[in-house]
């Protein structure tokens, strides 16, 4: 008899100590995010405007200089769905535990398969902007991207002007899909995700076109 009830108390610990850890994955991790996300935004907002045009010049669009892993690159805002994060520069692991991640190019602080040999794009620019998130851990923040609809709108809003994309199309891939990373003559954004929710099995992509600057 003592040897079930040591045993049974060995299960009860083992389970408390389960129901923790998936605490702590699930919602534990949203704290360190959120903290990240204060942060990442009053750094966003201090970031001086970039001059998009001067006189005789051609207009330029995107930052000042390259920014580097992690660093705070755009607000990106989704009315339909209730979403505003601030965007960072990476998708590394690290990268992705402060918010969205920007998909960079290869150039220095970032190695392949986390960057992209064609030239790395930027709100406002043509190309194609390519944003990752997480959609269980670390804030969930693209948990309810499945939701948008063709015609809703995506807001990127930058230090060099705020650009609007509309929804045209979503996509559900195998996660080694390459359908997102091709170059694109037109100005358009890329949000990408695990799907279904709390699984890796597949990847949503959700297309979106520019509209307005």
């Amino acid at each position: 008899m003592r040897a079930l009830r040591i045993f049974g108390k060995l299960l009860i610990s083992v389970g408390v100590g389960v129901l923790l850890f998936v605490g702590w994955t699930l919602w534990g991790t949203g704290l360190y995010t959120q903290q990240q996300q204060g942060e990442l935004r009053r750094e966003f907002e201090s970031q001086p405007s970039v001059e998009v045009a001067g006189r005789n010049e051609e207009p330029r669009l995107g930052p000042a200089s390259p920014p580097g892993p992690g660093a705070p690159v755009f607000n990106l805002v989704m009315p339909s769905i209730g979403f505003d994060e601030i965007v960072v520069e990476g998708v590394s692991e690290e990268d992705l535990k402060k918010g969205p991640g920007h998909y960079p190019g290869c150039r220095s602080g970032f190695q392949r398969p986390l960057c992209t040999e064609f030239k790395e794009v930027y709100p406002g620019q043509d190309g194609r902007v390519i944003v990752s998130g997480h959609r269980t851990t670390y804030g969930a923040p693209f948990f309810d991207i499945d939701k948008l609809e063709p015609g809703d709108q995506i807001i990127t809003k930058t230090k060099w002007g705020e650009f609007t994309y509309e929804v045209t199309e979503k996509r559900i891939v195998p996660p080694d899909s390459l359908a997102i990373a091709i170059q694109s003559d037109a100005a358009e954004i890329v949000l990408t995700t695990c799907n279904p929710k709390y699984s890796a099995a597949q990847r949503l992509i959700v297309f979106g076109r520019l509209v307005t600057t």
